[in-house]
């Protein structure tokens, strides 16, 4: 860890990236900004967050295992590319990255959901 640099993470990620990196670097920031406005709707609202984040964490699951298949595809590798543990699990990390993009969404729709919910049909107290 002492090697660590994370100016040379940069220009890595960059070179291999290229304009994408700002592209997809953006639309993590606007995944995160959302996710965290409809927490706080759905906190404003009154409403507790397990459904949302059950479906959130459901759909995660569901989509990071439908590109754990696509890994190999996307190295130019073929599906017998997955032989070791270690592959395996640099799979399941690289198909985490649109899994949780999924999950974050799903969050959001189904948090804006149940906020929404509690506005038509309030809670009695």
């Amino acid at each position: 860890m002492a090697d660590f640099d994370p100016v040379t993470l940069y220009f890595i990620l960059y070179e291999s990236l290229g304009a994408w990196l700002f592209a997809l670097a953006g639309a993590a920031f606007l995944l995160l900004v959302g996710v965290i406005v409809t927490a706080l709707r759905l906190r404003r609202a009154d409403r507790p967050a397990r459904k949302p984040v059950m479906a959130a964490i459901a759909a995660t699951v569901l989509a990071t295992a439908v590109f754990f298949f696509m890994v190999p595809g996307w190295t130019l590798a073929g599906i017998d590319a997955l032989s070791g543990a270690v592959d395996i699990l640099f799979a399941t990390l690289l198909a985490l990255v649109p899994g949780i993009a999924a999950g974050a969404i799903v969050f959001m729709l189904a948090a804006g959901r149940c906020a929404a919910r509690s506005v038509r049909h309030p809670v009695a107290t």
